[in-house]
């Protein structure tokens, strides 16, 4: 952008007239936070950064009265052999809990997607589903039938592109009787349907993606408790959900 391009944008309200809220940055904005603003990659920067890294704090500070429960549904015991997983597992503590709970007889088998996750949705990567950021599940091909006590899906629910096909062979290599327990911080419709409520919500929101560019809300994959139902039906006995602040959990133990 010319400088004499940029001050007339700024002299004139910058351009008052898109949907995108970062064109409606004002003179006195720039002034008070610098030029740094009307970089769009700069932007991109943090807003990204807003965006992602928040799992430990969540999990960690805001889901914390859910944790024990989500656990407990899992039915662990010392000795439990355990596949977990999901995103951020060291630093959400999931990998820790889970071998306090199993004990050093047990067995953990961690699986952490984190690094994938941000790298197929950075790069715009669709899975089979047709959503950015989901990839085939094939985790415990090498795995035999009825292997592990429980099986914990963390924070990974949402990357997968099928999951008919992924529920299936994980129920294969769970014992019988034993727990598949799902849980995720998703990206839920009832999030843009809370941000329409409110004025600062609706800003906050659009500003944030506006600024990544990259991530359309509607892209964002979503595996809700709907879908996992059907997913599973006939997979999983007794499957249950439950629901806290956006978190959402599903269990069901096999046959």
């Amino acid at each position: 952008m010319s400088a004499g391009f940029r001050h007339e944008r700024l002299e004139t309200g910058m351009n008052e007239s898109g949907d995108d809220p970062w064109d409606w940055m004002q003179a006195h904005d720039v002034r008070r936070f610098g030029e740094g603003i009307l970089d769009p990659a700069e932007r991109a920067r943090w807003c990204t950064a807003v965006f992602i890294g928040g799992l430990p704090y969540m999990w960690r500070v805001k889901a914390a009265p859910v944790r024990d429960m989500m656990y407990e549904k899992m039915s662990l015991r010392p000795g439990d052999r355990v596949l977990l997983l999901g995103e951020s597992l060291p630093t959400c503590r999931f990998d820790a809990d889970l071998r306090e709970r199993i004990g050093p007889t047990g067995e953990l088998r961690a699986i952490d997607v984190i690094e994938q996750a941000r790298d197929t949705i950075a790069a715009g990567r669709r899975g089979r589903s047709g959503m950015i950021g989901t990839w085939k599940y094939d985790y415990t091909s090498d795995v035999p039938d009825g292997y592990f006590d429980a099986i914990g899906v963390i924070q990974g629910v949402q990357h997968c592109d099928d999951w008919r096909e992924c529920g299936a062979e994980l129920v294969r290599v769970l014992k019988r009787g034993g727990v598949l327990m799902m849980s995720e911080i998703g990206f839920s419709p009832r999030i843009e349907a809370l941000a329409d409520c409110d004025l600062h919500l609706r800003y906050w929101l659009d500003k944030l993606l506006a600024g990544i560019k990259s991530v359309k809300f509607s892209e964002i994959p979503y595996h809700g408790a709907a879908d996992l139902r059907k997913a599973f039906d006939g997979l999983l006995d007794d499957p249950q959900s439950f629901d806290f602040k956006g978190l959402e959990m599903f269990w069901g133990s096999k046959p």
